[in-house]
């Protein structure tokens, strides 16, 4: 059992709680891994807009 209730707080993404860890959550690192997230979220976006824009021309 301790072994689960570990995984399930360090290691498992919880949807409700953004995909973060409880752990991450509790010790207030939910907000910067949102931001690193939604920062490579924007590069990929960006990489394919450009790869679009290069196949057109």
């Amino acid at each position: 059992m301790t072994k689960y209730v570990g995984h399930y707080n360090t290691v498992r993404l919880h949807s409700a709680i953004g995909y973060v860890t409880p752990q991450d959550k509790l010790e207030g690192r939910a907000e910067q891994i949102m931001a690193a997230r939604d920062t490579k979220l924007e590069a990929a976006r960006q990489t394919r807009r450009t790869a679009a824009v290069a196949q057109t021309n």
